[in-house]
């Protein structure tokens, strides 16, 4: 029995990675029908097999590496968005299968290589706007013991309009010829963060090209956080989610800060637009490198930044004829982007 992990999915959001080191694993979904398991020889953008459950009412394997197969049956009302449904998936002896859970007979089996996949992610494919609940077991993990732990400080957010005192937590997260503060607010079916400039009172959030004005608000207390150099659409795992975009796929936005003009400049950061956001003198200005708050947690994936979504382009182009079945996705080029300490 594996540790259980649950999470959410959406479609369009980066994914982490999952080591796993045996050649199976167990999962339970509850979802309309969109639910993509990507198997690696590596964490990286791209997956060397995606396996979709209840995908246009098929569950189906595809290679994504080398010459594109896939085998795919029909299985209509296999997921539920009412309740959980457990599955399987397995590699062993060069067959890639995967099954409902108490039955020994796959749904769908499909040959090839499989000794080298030792990462797994999940995913909502995007041909919905719908979200994906997992629950996965994952091995147990040997933690080193924590020599010095330290409690408290946890983020939280604290609301502010003109009848609320500024609350004494408030986290300081800039400086424009005065310590600047983080905050959120809802505009026009986004929310967004930015900075409270205390002599003014007010806040201000980057939206639509400009610096809008915001005097209610929400104010970012807590100190349980750190700051990790990055750049374009790179985001960390821990990045701190601090609203959303305004369109149908509600994109996360983050917490970022840039250096502008001699000054340190809290804003967003939007992963599709890959730049920070940061309002300064009345306008949005957008920097592809930036500074974006993290939390120190414990995680299970192993990769240090989020990964692209698997979407509906990886489904569109097929071929049949697997006659060369090696992997050979380059993958040494994505090394520095997963792996290093500083990417700046």
């Amino acid at each position: 029995m594996g540790d259980l992990y649950g999470f959410t999915t959406y479609p369009r959001h980066q994914n982490v990675f999952y080591k796993i080191t045996s050649n199976g694993i167990n999962f339970e979904i509850k979802a309309p029908g969109n639910a993509g398991i990507g198997l690696a020889s590596k964490p990286g953008p791209n997956c060397d097999f995606l396996v979709g459950i209840g995908h246009n009412r098929n569950t189906f394997i595809k290679k994504l590496t080398s010459r594109v197969s896939k085998e795919s049956v029909e299985t209509p009302n296999i997921l539920s968005s009412q309740e959980y449904r457990r599955f399987w998936v397995s590699w062993y002896g060069d067959i890639l299968r995967v099954g409902v859970d108490g039955a020994t007979k796959p749904l769908v089996t499909f040959n090839s290589k499989t000794s080298n996949l030792m990462y797994v992610t999940f995913t909502a494919i995007d041909d919905n706007r719908s979200p994906v609940y997992w629950k996965v077991e994952l091995p147990p993990l040997l933690e080193r013991p924590v020599l010095k732990p330290i409690t408290g400080g946890e983020l939280y957010w604290v609301q502010v309009d003109a009848e609320t005192q500024f609350p004494d937590g408030a986290y300081i997260g800039g400086y424009e010829n005065e310590n600047l503060y983080i905050i959120r607010a809802k505009h026009r079916g986004s929310l967004t963060p930015g900075k409270f400039v205390s002599s003014e009172g007010l806040g201000y959030i980057p939206w639509g090209g400009e610096a809008n004005m915001k005097n209610s608000f929400e104010v970012l207390c807590g100190f349980d956080c750190t700051w990790v150099p990055s750049k374009h659409d790179n985001i960390p795992v821990g990045a701190v989610v601090a609203g959303h975009s305004e369109d149908s796929s509600h994109e996360k936005l983050y917490i970022g800060r840039a250096k502008y003009n001699d000054h340190i400049i809290p804003g967003k950061v939007q992963p599709s637009h890959k730049v920070c956001y940061i309002p300064f003198e009345g306008k949005e200005i957008g920097l592809d490198t930036y500074e974006i708050m993290i939390v120190p947690e414990k995680n299970r994936c192993a990769n240090k930044f989020l990964v692209p979504s698997i979407d509906d382009s990886v489904l569109e182009s097929e071929d049949e004829n697997d006659e060369n079945d090696d992997h050979s996705m380059n993958y040494e080029e994505y090394d520095e982007y997963f792996y290093a300490d500083n990417i700046m």
